[in-house]
């Protein structure tokens, strides 16, 4: 959701908005399994300050998570919820299964190009297909027992004819195909998280949890968000509940909440030809809430900002293995002509890694032997002029390198041979 250099400076931010320090929130930032959770708490308290003043927890335990005192009208409480995958331990436990079969492709010299793999599961489940898979620590003995040495064996005697395979034990279905190439791996899957019932969808259950959770006078709302729960896609199959639905039958069954807030964290295809995460925000009110809000109330609920920082790669509920890439903000390399040479601005993290032998910029960026600046730096370009640039860390921006460069001087002692 947010890089670590991100998620400590807005920490720091929410606790001198509250006045005081955030240690449940603290203690929730460093377990995989509460992450994404505190980082969206953080969020909310950054979002709503800027409407107005907040206490954070004021009766711990026993109330809300903020106290709202808005401008315009009275004091109003907001619950605070993030929805992770309902079945994040079975997802889990797919991303290791396919990993471990296209690494056993690899072993026996077979493309994993050519591995095709379909997850189905128990389609007869109201809340969505759930798969029957291996545990986690079940690699060697599913790699042995489950029938997929067989399924390599049969492609390595006839590598030029289709493969299919289904696992009798597992939710897992494999096919080999000769004439499939790279890029990209292939496969496919039942949405586990497709509830058939509105009572089974994800929205429903938390709004309903939180009514039940605390007893408080004066409006009472709801800020759910996700980056990553299938409970808040646009997409649906016909006939499933969608985020609307489960509000509506919430509230027709809870007086107490006054309104809840929908925020889904979504990647789009920015108009710059680049994918970008941005939150999508709906507004919801009960009409049979015992507390309402008045229509200034309302307006100034609809100028909460969620898109004040940039999100990045979700915060699963489990460590992955190389952690640095959720560490540090790093920002794009932009380059600009000047008079007779350009100017470079270069992420300084990126840059001091360079400078270590860690990465170079060609490497770090993709840069294609044609592009300016891969010809500058190939070329020998000088550096005329050296300064610093001020990140933005909302902005997932590091602070930069600006370098001003010129084409190298002509040689007088050794000039080339024509």
């Amino acid at each position: 959701m947010l890089k670590e250099e991100q998620a400590a400076e807005l920490l720091v931010r929410c606790e001198a908005a509250v006045g005081k320090e955030l240690s449940q929130v603290r203690g929730n930032l460093r377990n995989a399994e509460t992450r994404a959770a505190a980082v969206w708490e953080l969020l909310v308290i950054d979002a709503a300050f800027q409407i107005g003043f907040i206490e954070y927890e004021p009766h711990p335990g026993g109330s809300p998570d903020i106290r709202l005192h808005i401008p315009q009208g009275r004091l109003v409480w907001i619950e605070v919820a993030f929805l992770y995958p309902r079945f994040w331990r079975e997802e889990r436990k797919s991303e290791e299964v396919i990993n471990w079969i296209f690494q056993e492709a690899k072993r026996r010299g077979i493309s994993p190009y050519k591995i095709q793999y379909c997850l189905d599961g128990d389609t007869e489940n109201k809340a969505g297909p759930i798969r029957t898979l291996p545990e986690l620590h079940e690699r060697r003995e599913f790699l042995k027992t489950s029938g997929i040495s067989q399924f390599f064996d049969n492609i390595c005697y006839v590598p030029n004819e289709k493969h299919t395979f289904a696992l009798s034990q597992y939710s897992v279905a494999l096919s080999y195909t000769p004439n499939a190439s790279e890029p990209y791996l292939s496969g496919s899957g039942l949405v586990q998280e497709s509830p058939k019932t509105v009572k089974e969808h994800a929205v429903y259950r938390v709004l309903k949890n939180k009514a039940r959770q605390h007893v408080v006078n004066g409006p009472r709302i709801v800020c759910i968000g996700s980056d990553q729960s299938p409970a808040l896609s646009l997409l649906t199959a016909p006939g499933q509940p969608k985020v609307h639905d489960a509000v509506a039958a919430a509230f027709s069954e809870s007086r107490s909440l006054t309104a809840a807030i929908v925020v889904r964290i979504e990647t789009l295809f920015s108009s710059f030809g680049k994918f970008e995460q941005r939150a999508r925000t709906d507004f919801f009110v009960n009409p049979n809430a015992k507390d309402t809000l008045t229509e200034k109330e309302v307006q100034a609920f609809r100028k909460l900002n969620f898109n004040r920082w940039r999100y990045t790669d979700a915060l699963q509920k489990w460590d992955r293995k190389n952690n640095e890439l959720f560490r540090r903000i790093r920002g794009s390399l932009t380059s600009r002509f000047r008079g007779d040479g350009m100017e470079i601005e270069v992420p300084a993290n990126i840059l001091v890694d360079a400078l270590a032998g860690k990465t170079n910029l060609l490497k770090e960026y993709g840069l294609s032997e044609d592009n300016s600046i891969a010809r500058a730096l190939n070329d020998g370009w000088v550096v005329k002029s050296c300064s610093l640039k001020s990140g933005n860390i909302e902005a997932g921006e590091a602070p930069k390198v600006v370098l001003g460069m010129v084409p190298p001087p002509f040689s007088v002692y050794w000039p080339e041979k024509k």
